[in-house]
């Protein structure tokens, strides 16, 4: 019987598992495996109140706050326990297996943290249309881990403005990830079949090296 590769995503603010449903069942139809089946995992984020929302309750991962100067930001203490909520739930479930990382938006910034945190890393990670907050509570690993990486991010997005990809981008050179591939597509915050269809082709490339 063949061993799990397990895929985890992680869906955006005030969605759910379902949301990212289309992702992992078009990876898990077209990304042949010759020595392990698919397991997919989509958690669902609590339901809590958003500040930049007046506070609205709604699936959110962690806070996210208005800055005095427009911006938004986050609230630190609740995205580092909700990390390490995940880092746990991450280890529980694959054991020894072989997994992998995605998210979109608030799930991008955990499958980034996850990532660079969890003492074995993924075999890849897919992080879309999300950004780095709080870089400075991120310890950059030191175990050599280089795991491929894409980013995919929309040009026309004006919730999270597509420079946040260079930056994250730039963030992983820095921790020592050089193998990044990072894309632009025609979009708001969303995602197009194109980067569907690139995220499922560089997949293959990806697990077809690690064999």
């Amino acid at each position: 019987m063949s061993r799990p590769l397990h895929l985890f995503l992680f869906h955006g603010l005030g969605a759910d598992g379902d949301d990212l449903a289309p992702i992992s069942d078009l990876i898990a139809q077209r990304v042949a495996l010759d020595d392990h089946h698919w397991q997919v995992h989509r958690p669902d984020a609590p339901v809590s109140s958003v500040s930049i929302n007046g506070g609205l309750p709604m699936p959110s991962w962690f806070d996210l706050v208005p800055e005095a100067d427009g911006s938004i930001g986050v609230d630190r203490d609740a995205l580092t326990g909700i990390t390490a909520d995940l880092q746990q739930q991450v280890q529980d479930t694959v054991g020894d297996d072989p997994y992998i990382l995605g998210g979109f938006s608030q799930g991008g910034v955990l499958a980034n943290r996850l990532m660079l945190t969890l003492p074995r890393p993924p075999l890849a990670a897919v992080m879309l249309s999300t950004w780095l907050p709080a870089p400075e509570q991120i310890v950059p690993p030191t175990d050599g881990r280089n795991p491929p990486v894409f980013i995919g991010h929309g040009e026309h997005d004006t919730l999270i403005p597509v420079r946040a990809a260079g930056k994250l981008n730039a963030f992983l050179q820095d921790c020592g990830l050089t193998n990044v591939t990072e894309r632009h597509y025609a979009v708001e915050h969303g995602i197009l079949p194109e980067e569907l269809d690139q995220i499922v082709s560089w997949l293959r490339k990806v697990l077809y090296m690690t064999n």
